[in-house]
């Protein structure tokens, strides 16, 4: 047996009800959902729809490159506090301002660069609702910024000889017996009249999706490998922005956060 495999129990064995889960199910699939894939400890109690076929991806590529970006800090390759002017980031015209080059990695990861540049794949809303350029000093706000996200593949890939995808392959997806994903499912989304950094569009399945969250669930740590670094795992989901102060959602390191005391978090 692949000791990679996901192991199958029923939602009783976890404390879970089938009846309520099939509620689930007719709610899944009135919804138009694809494929719904529930875990517990690691261990599979939910499964629904065709959890095999690589469908594109969205926000969730952002926690992709930061887990490559927490390996690769580990070893020396990227610098968190190194600013965009160190780094040679710019755009093409209106170039960044002195300004906006002083926003570092971190601020970046933590969508709080106050880069308001043109970026690919901007939805209508990003496009609406974006600060005006040099409305906010770096570090100052946030602001869900695909601009930032972009940008951050170009450094890591200038600063780490490598490749997204590529790099997502062998240090994540081969280790943990991803058994769909495949580099050439995965693109570049170019807008060159934008922006010079493409977005980075990842195709996963519903079963590999699955391997990635357990893997954070335990830390970065799968049968005894440590594919991500505990330390970057508990840095990247900490909050450093409050989104809703109602509902209390956050935000990490591209990373949505419950931080304690939120209503989701009861």
């Amino acid at each position: 047996v692949d000791e990679n495999q996901l192991e199958y129990v029923t939602p009783e064995d976890v404390g879970y009800s089938s009846t309520q889960l099939d509620n689930a199910k007719q709610f899944a699939e009135q919804s138009g959902y694809a494929a719904v894939m529930a875990l517990y400890d690691g261990k599979v109690f939910f499964s629904w729809g065709e959890i095999t076929r690589n469908y594109w991806c969205h926000s969730i590529r952002k926690p992709f490159l930061c887990s490559l970006i927490g390996i690769h800090k580990l070893l020396g390759n990227i610098n968190l506090d190194a600013t965009l002017e160190q780094l040679g980031i710019d755009d093409i015209p209106p170039s960044l301002t002195t300004e906006e080059k002083q926003a570092t990695v971190r601020q970046l990861l933590q969508s709080r660069s106050g880069v308001y540049h043109k970026a690919a794949a901007e939805t209508q809303e990003m496009k609406e609702t974006k600060p005006a350029r040099g409305s906010h000093a770096p570090g100052t706000f946030f602001y869900y910024n695909n601009w930032d996200f972009n940008a951050l593949g170009t450094i890591f890939e200038q600063e780490t000889g490598t490749k997204i995808f590529e790099e997502f392959k062998s240090r994540i997806a081969d280790p943990i017996g991803m058994e769909d994903f495949s580099v050439s499912n995965c693109y570049y989304q170019y807008e060159d009249s934008l922006s010079m950094h493409p977005a980075y569009s990842f195709r996963m399945s519903a079963r590999d999706m699955a391997r990635f969250g357990v893997l954070y669930q335990k830390n970065g740590n799968w049968k005894g490998n440590q594919i991500i670094p505990a330390d970057w795992i508990s840095e990247s989901t900490t909050t450093y922005s409050i989104l809703d102060s109602t509902a209390g959602i956050g935000y990490g390191y591209m990373w949505y956060t419950i931080p304690d005391g939120s209503d989701f978090a009861q």
